[in-house]
């Protein structure tokens, strides 16, 4: 049994790596992101340590140029900075255009690890806190000017999944944020085992080989698993999950080993917080087939099954992404929660520039 399991994630690790080899990062902007740049960051992974690695970003600025805010968008386990903005599938996934619209500059970072353009340390380093700290280091350089545009005045992190609870643990650690919008990640990890079944080595998926070599605690996701661990099939477009498939990247066996630190996270955030979870998230939410254990039915059950867990926040509203699974940002109707992200972050930082 054992020698099968293992088996299987060797498999899972390799498909992964030569996933992003065909849908690399391309240097270019493209058509209609005229205020769009790519940028690269000086990062460490342990606090006071060197800052040898480097993380990619992929920087806009509405029209108007600059804002004095900024959104860090921080993405979850084997994706890269496309999640929030799908190449291909024109304005009906894309959370930067809506946030750019509405006032606010985007960094969207390939976090360390990740199949994008972001430094792949050897995996066993590349944790939840390895992540809080390079994430630190991205905003300490938002702040002090370093990311063209600044320094800005105001960091909001928003994260998805992994992504949500490495911009937690940075919160609590750092105290460095003015707010979090949080996504895809909930108390407690529900169905640990349905995301350990569907993982594998990345390096036995030739698209990924290249990325990682020889280190087989790289993974992916398995072959043809994606639809059932990250979407509602019947809101979903075909042809996103099968993108999905082609462009699937990298986790590591550090970040499994430190799921459960992000949910420790929470308890010393003390800034706003927008907790957004999709109604059919198969992960998380109570009921559904992984075996998660929030009641994502509605607004008010939402807030009751999260609240508890951020005793130091005076400010947090909850929403349900109603219809959707674990990938909010790329079900049907996904600029609704785009849309009420806006109008949070409009209450509370007000643009001008």
């Amino acid at each position: 049994m054992l020698d099968w399991t293992l088996n299987r994630i060797m498999t899972c690790i390799i498909a992964a790596v030569m996933a992003w080899v065909a849908f690399g990062v391309s240097p270019q902007v493209r058509a209609g992101e005229l205020g769009c740049s790519n940028i690269s960051v000086p990062v460490s992974i342990a606090p006071g340590a060197p800052k040898v690695y480097s993380i990619y970003g992929k920087l806009c600025h509405p029209d108007a140029g600059p804002s004095d805010v900024i959104q860090i968008l921080v993405h979850g386990y084997s994706y890269d900075h496309r999640y929030w903005a799908l190449p291909g599938f024109g304005d009906d996934y894309d959370y930067v255009k809506v946030a750019n619209e509405a006032g606010y500059t985007t960094l969207a970072i390939d976090r360390l690890g990740s199949a994008g353009g972001s430094s792949r340390p050897p995996s066993a380093l590349v944790t939840f806190q390895a992540g809080a700290v390079s994430l630190h280091d991205v905003i300490s350089a938002a702040r002090n000017g370093a990311v063209p545009g600044g320094p800005y005045q105001n960091v909001v992190t928003v994260g998805h999944s992994a992504g949500t609870a490495i911009a937690w643990i940075e919160a609590s650690l750092f105290q460095d944020v003015d707010g979090i919008i949080a996504t895809g990640f909930g108390h407690p990890f529900g169905a640990v085992q349905g995301l350990l079944l569907n993982t594998f080595p990345a390096f036995l998926d030739s698209r990924l080989r290249p990325l990682v070599g020889w280190d087989l605690g790289y993974l992916t996701t398995t072959p043809g698993s994606r639809d059932d661990l990250f979407y509602r099939v019947e809101t979903s477009d075909p042809a996103v999950i099968a993108y999905d498939e082609a462009m699937k990247g990298l986790a590591t066996s550090g970040e499994l080993l430190t799921l459960s630190t992000g949910e420790l996270g929470t308890l010393a955030i003390t800034v706003p917080v927008l907790f957004v979870m999709g109604e059919y998230d198969q992960i998380f939410c109570l009921g559904e087939n992984l075996g998660g254990f929030v009641d994502c039915s509605s607004d008010e059950t939402l807030y009751t099954s999260e609240r508890i867990y951020f005793p130091l926040v005076s400010d947090f509203e909850a929403y349900v992404h109603l219809g959707a699974g674990h990938n909010i940002n790329l079900h049907d109707g996904a600029t609704d929660w785009f849309d009420r992200a806006a109008e949070w972050m409009s209450e509370r930082f007000p643009q001008g520039h």
